[in-house]
């Protein structure tokens, strides 16, 4: 019968070891659901005296993790506003290019317009300027001369 003092103590033991693991589950259940309003209480379940080291430990590592999970939660946001800032600002630069391309485009479209007048100019200049072209042309004037004076003749 001496052991009945032991077997009472032996029982709530396990009893309370138990309700605190039920807690932290409950806990974290609570928490993976999205729901941090229990992240207070496991924190608090970290240094609760009924719970065992084992049950602290783990409230601990559950709670250690809580915090990366919300510190990388919180990068996250930050990274989806700076990529946001930046879209923004990529659309703004966008406008601009598309401007800037009519624009270009437009003093592409007219500087192809002098290069063909200049290139015209040029080929012609070098078919006017042979010595078969001045030929021609003097002929040209001579058959024009001679048809004025022809008509003239004619006329009198």
């Amino acid at each position: 019968m001496t052991d009945a003092p032991t077997n009472t103590d032996a029982p709530d033991a396990p009893s309370t070891e138990l309700q605190a693991l039920q807690k932290l589950d409950r806990l974290c259940r609570q928490i993976a659901r999205g729901n941090y309003d229990y992240t207070d209480e496991l924190f608090a379940l970290t240094c609760a005296q009924e719970a065992s080291s084992t049950v602290r430990e783990l409230a601990e590592s559950f709670g250690f993790m809580l915090v990366q999970v919300e510190a990388r939660e919180t990068r996250l946001t930050w990274l989806i506003e700076e990529l946001q800032e930046l879209k923004a600002q990529l659309e703004e630069a966008n406008g601009r290019l598309r401007k800037e391309n009519a624009t270009l485009t437009t003093a592409v479209a007219q500087l192809t317009v002098e290069i063909d007048r200049q290139r015209f100019k040029r080929e012609v200049g070098a078919i006017t300027e042979s010595d078969y072209f001045q030929n021609l042309q003097r002929r040209a004037r001579s058959l024009r001369e001679r048809h004025k004076a022809a008509q003239t003749k004619d006329r009198e």
